[in-house]
């Protein structure tokens, strides 16, 4: 192998695979997928960043966190082959005023691993907390290399008595010889200083490669470090030592100076429309830290330019611009280049230059609308006419930014909530911005976040702190099937000094209920019939759909009881209560001989309507009228048992008609519950649940 230093080849995916090229030999990619795992800010260096919970498609969840580069990819290093390693080591700082904590059990940065199947490093650059260390592993021949066996040796060779500072590059020089014999070797320096000068075994005796980057177990600190300007060179091209001497070190390649670049630049606001006399920040990001003199200036390609405002001496630099009536309108802000007059410098803390070229960028939804309202030009004077006074310009609005996460959505009925996922923002701060909705379902609600306030109706309008706040949409609807509703919302921005308008894009958002229908089936209007055979015919007060009662003999007080409360569940809507649509039904009672049972049935169907009548439901009557029979062979008690019934019915049929919603339904009860007779003791008193 032969790696050179510079990073021909980037190509990590978004799974976490792929490769990375340095000098001729390539290394495979181990990371979590996620676009900070793993970066490459200039050609010689490689950015890791280890978040918790982050690990490569081939580990157990849970089990390591992992960000590395696999050297295994170029070819595996025959044992007894000498080896020189050489890498600059940066970690980033993750904690107060420069601080560095780790509070892992073990951690790697750098790995010479072997092929040996579950064994572990031969030997491994590691922090211990906030201590770099050098550890070392082996087995003599025929020995077992699995963790836990009583055959492997571990040796820590060396820990750093001082803290590791961050911010600031290491320099790694390793030159060995893994062979599990008297041949092997490992000296180790950090900085030009030789920390390790190990002669005997090392490894297992099978083929080594070298991996680095972040490895370690789970905990809960993020770490970020920088590795660049790998050489690794084996076999004749590596020096090896006098294994019986030890050898002074090779004095550490001096790193080469590489300039700041600029990785990221963007604007606030990134998005919307920047009127006359609105302001844009725009912040360059480099690469390390970079000193600032004199005023450098960013031109933009609307003719005007952002000026320097601050950040000397860190990684990130901030400009701002005006937008002026002079400025061209344009469709898409854009950095052109990065001007510096005499005098003015960005350059690195040693005073190299910065490569400025990754500063171009445009910004795709920041537009400029530059052009003023312009003042009504005065007539001008026929003397000795005064000239008219120039009418003052409007002041401008500027369009507010709607967002809407997700354009459909759905929501189960009865109580269920879905985030309507809305924002609205405004450059201007001065401006009056409201989001008007449209479409919203009757059975349908809004609630803010910002005071719970609940909204209904088909036109409603909430302030910008109300949806910054966010809006839940409450579904109650009840019935079956998957309706759908197209909220149309619509962000508008008054200026409060002229009252002036502007309105973002209309918006919408599909709804769908996607409860499944559990609602009670409709069902047919039922007109229970009762024939009473022996004696006469007496007619009760007539009201709209009255049903025809007959008392044939031959059945049980207890079958009409249950019968009566079905039919009237199914004769009014509790919600509307509309009847059904069928023609009204003339009242017919015979009552030949009533009987206490049958007085019974008809106090029964009276109470269930009512009750039915009061009940939340959202079923509607149905259309047709199948005849249902009841039948009660009980003897009756005369006039007293057809008065009870009767008044029953009356006592009904005006709550029913009044439809006041507040009937109390104890005066159907009190109507038919004094016994006349054995017949009605046996039903008219018996507790009605």
């Amino acid at each position: 192998m032969n790696t050179t230093g510079t990073i021909t080849n980037f190509a990590p995916t978004a799974t976490g695979e792929g490769s990375v090229t340095i000098g001729g030999d390539r290394y495979w990619v181990e990371t979590s997928g996620e676009s900070y795992a793993l970066t490459n800010p200039d050609p010689q260096t490689l950015r890791f960043e280890l978040q918790p919970g982050d690990h490569a498609w081939f580990d157990s969840s849970g089990s390591v966190d992992r960000s590395q580069i696999d050297g295994s990819a170029g070819g595996k290093i025959p044992v007894g082959t000498p080896t020189n390693i050489n890498y600059q080591f940066m970690l980033e700082p993750n904690g107060p005023n420069g601080s560095f904590t780790n509070t892992a059990s073990w951690f790697v940065t750098g790995e010479m691993q072997s092929t040996a199947y579950g064994a572990s490093p031969p030997f491994a650059i590691e922090l211990h907390g906030d201590h770099l260390a050098v550890v070392a592993r082996y087995v003599l021949p025929g020995g077992n290399p699995s963790n836990g066996s009583s055959d492997l040796k571990m040796l820590t060779l060396w820990t750093d008595p001082n803290p590791i500072q961050t911010g600031q590059y290491h320099n790694i020089q390793i030159q060995t010889n893994v062979s599990n014999n008297s041949s092997g070797y490992l000296q180790v320096s950090v900085d030009g200083t030789q920390v390790v000068n190990y002669q005997g075994p090392l490894g297992y005796g099978a083929p080594t490669y070298w991996m680095y980057g972040l490895y370690r177990s789970p905990t809960s600190e993020t770490v970020e470090a920088n590795f660049r300007n790998l050489t690794l060179t084996t076999g004749s091209a590596a020096t090896a030592p006098d294994p019986t001497t030890p050898t002074t070190p090779t004095t550490p390649t001096t790193p080469p100076n590489l300039a700041p670049t600029v990785t990221q630049a963007s604007a606030s606001p990134g998005t919307g429309i920047a009127d006359n006399g609105d302001t844009i920040t725009m912040t360059l990001g480099f690469s390390e830290a970079v000193t600032v003199t004199g005023t450098p200036t960013l031109a933009l390609n609307n003719g005007d330019t952002a000026t320097y405002v601050g950040g000397s001496g860190t990684s990130s630099l901030t400009f701002k611009t005006t937008v002026a009536p002079t400025d061209k309108d344009t469709s898409a802000v854009a950095i052109t280049g990065v001007n510096l007059p005499s005098g003015a410098s960005i350059k690195d803390l040693s005073g190299l230059a910065a490569n400025l070229s990754g500063a171009v960028k445009t910004f795709t939804g920041l537009q400029i609308d530059a052009t003023p309202t312009s003042p009504t030009t005065p007539t001008s004077p026929t003397t000795p006419t005064t000239p008219t006074t120039p009418t003052t310009p409007t002041s401008s609005v500027t369009r507010p930014v709607l967002t809407v996460a997700d354009n459909t959505l759905s929501v189960r009925g009865r109580g269920g909530t879905v985030d309507l996922g809305t924002n609205v923002t405004t450059t201007d701060p001065n401006d009056v911005v409201t989001v008007n909705i449209t479409g919203l379902s009757r059975y349908d609600t809004i609630t803010d976040k910002l005071d719970g306030q609940t909204f209904r109706g088909n036109n409603i309008t909430l302030t910008a702190a109300q949806v910054a706040s966010g809006l839940e949409l409450h579904s109650y609807y009840r019935r079956g099937g998957h309706p759908e509703a197209t909220l149309t919302l619509t962000a508008n921005a008054k200026d409060p000094v002229t009252g002036a308008v502007t309105s973002a894009a209309p918006q919408t958002i599909t709804v769908t209920d996607t409860r499944s229908a559990t609602t009670t089936p409709t069902t047919s209007l039922q007109t229970p019939t009762v024939t009473d055979t022996p004696s006469a015919t007496t007619t009760p007060t007539t009201s709209p759909q009255t049903p025809t009662v007959t008392n044939p003999p031959a059945s049980t007080s207890t079958g009409s009881g249950l019968l009566g409360r079905d039919s009237a569940r199914q004769q009014v809507d509790p919600v509307t209560g509309t009847a059904a649509p069928t023609a009204p039904q003339p009242v017919t009672v015979t009552d030949r001989l009533a009987t206490a049972a049958g007085a019974g049935f008809l106090a029964n169907q009276g109470f269930t309507l009512l009750q039915q009548q009061m009940e939340p439901a959202t079923s509607t009557l149905a259309t047709t009228t199948p005849q249902a029979t009841v039948t009660d062979s009980q003897v009756a008690t005369g006039t007293t048992t057809s008065s009870v019934a009767s008044q029953s019915f009356a006592l009904l049929n005006q709550y029913l008609a009044g439809n006041l919603g507040r009937a109390d339904s104890g005066q159907i009860v009190a109507a038919v519950s004094q016994p006349a007779g054995l017949g009605q003791e046996a039903i008219l008193a018996r507790p009605q649940h």
